[in-house]
């Protein structure tokens, strides 16, 4: 991709990645996002698009815009055994689902060996109206109106509906509409651009479209990743704080003032006074 989604995916995944498994009906509860680059064996980058580690289990989400075929299938196996061998120490089934611009929702199967068979779970917008949704969004943006995140992030999916648009003027529709939105907030705003750009890149192949979408949705490409940088930089700083805080209450329990807590930690005087006030 034309920019480090990993680092948002990884800061607002596990909230938004919920929502994105709901509308697609996969069940559970994600509780980690792992990062989607894998590059052993071959020199090439296998790159699966979502990695949820969920309580029982690890879901490898793919989006698709062709039929899944049998070297789909190899390199949907594969990438479990990547993830398996490589980037999660775990023993919970890893399964491989597809979100599909043309298929309905069907189970397929790669058959690994006489006994061994691997189920690919293939799932269906279909269900959608994109016309008629797209009629909805839009006078909601026309009449001032708030966005749920369900509905924020169903733009970002529009490809994914019954439309009479081609899948590469549906992922234009859904960054029109995503930059034309007022007082979007910055999280859930991020999460549903990552993944329009995630779509642009692998769907969009006329170039000139395909920089149009970029530039819509991106902007300034810095300003994408100056955000995930500072949100992971807000991660690192809390943590620091409640260590600091557990430091000073300890020096406070074996005798020492306040001033001398300050210097020791590092800290303002009137961090110190807080912690101990509390």
């Amino acid at each position: 991709m034309k920019f480090h989604e990993d680092v948002i995916f990884k800061n607002e995944g596990q909230i938004y990645g919920q929502k994105l498994m709901e509308i697609i009906n996969i069940k559970g509860k994600i509780i980690e996002v792992h990062q989607t680059e894998y590059s052993v064996i071959d020199p090439k980058m296998y790159k699966p698009d979502l990695v949820f580690e969920l309580e029982d289990r690890i879901v490898i989400l793919e989006f698709q815009s062709t039929y899944v075929n049998i070297n789909d299938k190899r390199r949907f196996r594969f990438y479990t055994a990547l993830i398996d061998h490589v980037k999660i120490k775990s023993e919970k089934p890893i399964e491989a689902h597809v979100l599909s611009t043309i298929e309905a929702k069907k189970t397929k199967c790669y058959k690994v060996n006489s006994e061994s068979r691997f189920p690919i779970y293939i799932h269906s917008l279909k269900k959608y109206d994109g016309n008629e949704f797209l009629n909805i969004i839009n006078t909601k943006i026309e009449s001032n109106k708030n966005f749920s995140e369900k509905e924020l992030l169903m733009i970002s999916l529009l490809c994914f509906m019954k439309t009479d648009e081609d899948i590469e003027q549906a992922i234009l529709n859904s960054a029109l509409i995503i930059t034309n939105i007022k007082d979007l907030k910055e999280d859930i705003g991020q999460f549903a651009k990552g993944v329009i750009l995630m779509l642009c890149d692998k769907f969009v192949t006329n170039e000139s479209m395909n920089r149009t979408i970029s530039n819509l949705v991106g902007g300034n490409m810095k300003i994408v990743e100056d955000y995930a940088q500072r949100v992971a930089q807000q991660k690192v700083d809390e943590k620091l704080e409640e260590k600091n805080k557990k430091v000073i209450i300890n020096l406070n329990k074996k005798g020492f003032e306040a001033e001398e807590i300050a210097e020791t930690v590092d800290v303002s005087i009137d961090f110190v006074n807080k912690v101990l006030a509390k």
